[in-house]
């Protein structure tokens, strides 16, 4: 399997700073930062920063914190208490809820397996649903796009109708210096 033709995409919306985590901020900042993006553009990825914020604050909390457990768990070394998140390969309501905003692309083959995890759908969304699944590793990820006979688009066919996409979980910010947001209409 080629690892140089999986992707992870960063979305964000065209006015706002990439690859920024809400969680990575105190409270107070974090609250002062979410009124100020939900004013500035409620598209549809920015409503939680409206009046429910306080509640969907402390679901993500909770949610990076049972992510964070399980990736430490299964060996993974986070440089954060809080990831970045990422899509793999495309995900067209994600992109779609931020407008077709920025898009930030890094090839898998470039993150190290300790610095990363994946789970079934948005791991915000999933976490209170029946359907959702622990994180998992990039060797796992690998060897589910394997049973789909190496194709990466194939594998995200066959979950998508459940899960809508794979999330990636990024624990450091080590491999953001050479990103550049790519600016379209739509990504390829």
């Amino acid at each position: 399997m080629n690892e140089n033709k999986i992707i992870l995409v960063n979305y964000s919306y065209n006015s706002s700073e990439p690859l920024k985590s809400i969680t990575q901020l105190s409270e107070k900042e974090a609250f002062a930062v979410a009124e100020k993006l939900y004013k500035e553009s409620q598209c549809r990825a920015h409503r939680r920063f409206g009046p429910d914020f306080p509640v969907y604050y402390r679901h993500r909390l909770k949610t990076e914190e049972w992510l964070y457990d399980h990736f430490v768990a299964m060996g993974g070394k986070p440089e954060t208490s809080h990831p970045y998140y990422f899509a793999l390969q495309h995900c067209e309501s994600l992109y779609r809820n931020f407008e077709y905003g920025k898009a930030i692309k890094i090839n898998l083959s470039d993150i190290h397996s300790q610095d990363i995890s994946f789970t079934f759908g948005d791991s915000v969304a999933q976490m209170g649903s029946p359907e959702r699944k622990d994180p998992f590793m990039k060797d796992q990820l690998l060897s589910y796009i394997s049973a789909c006979d190496n194709d990466v688009n194939q594998f995200i066919d066959s979950i998508k109708e459940k899960y809508v996409c794979i999330e990636a979980q990024l624990w450091t910010d080590k491999y953001f210096s050479d990103l550049v947001p790519v600016v379209r209409n739509r990504i390829e």
